[in-house]
């Protein structure tokens, strides 16, 4: 890396953490409201990001853990009825985690919420400043090897979607 591009890497590091120090009192209500330890918040993540239900040995290699350990961190969310422990039809020696209707609404709710604040600091930007953030996004989900959606069509230069104008 050049010391050009080394300075720009440390003012974007140092965007992003002010940003998300300046949004930390606007956490979510969903997430205070669920209330649940680290581990078992990490562990829901999992299972709503996996879209299906888990192995314990699946969630022990994401968390970094021992099988032991996350046998008690779905112990509690089985009792706090965010989890349901089923056996796998396909290896009936193994254990699948689900989520459960209740859990999966709240983090539903959550992502709703986290949509919404975002939307809402998007839409205090300038157009400019908008298309030069999302190419950098793309950029970053590129370099980290992720698919990245086809741009919409108010995303292109030139094109004046009504609501997006309306609202900036």
């Amino acid at each position: 890396m050049t010391e050009i591009s080394d300075g720009l890497c440390t003012d974007i590091q140092a965007a992003i953490g002010a940003l998300v120090a300046q949004q930390r009192p606007a956490r979510s209500h969903e997430v205070i409201y669920l209330d649940v330890p680290i581990g078992q918040m990490k562990t829901l993540f999992i299972l709503w990001t996996a879209g299906k239900p888990q192995t314990m040995g699946q969630l022990a290699e994401a968390l970094g853990v021992s099988l032991g350990s996350v046998t008690g961190v779905i112990d509690g969310l089985v009792q706090r009825g965010l989890v349901r422990r089923e056996e796998d039809p396909a290896d009936r020696r193994q254990k699948l985690a689900h989520l459960t209707p209740t859990a999966e609404n709240r983090l539903r709710r959550m992502e709703q919420e986290r949509s919404l604040i975002a939307r809402r600091l998007l839409r205090r930007m300038q157009v400019d400043d908008l298309r030069a953030l999302r190419q950098g996004l793309v950029a970053l989900a590129a370099a980290a090897g992720a698919a990245v959606p086809a741009k919409s069509a108010s995303a292109r230069p030139g094109s004046h979607h009504r609501s997006l104008v309306k609202e900036l």
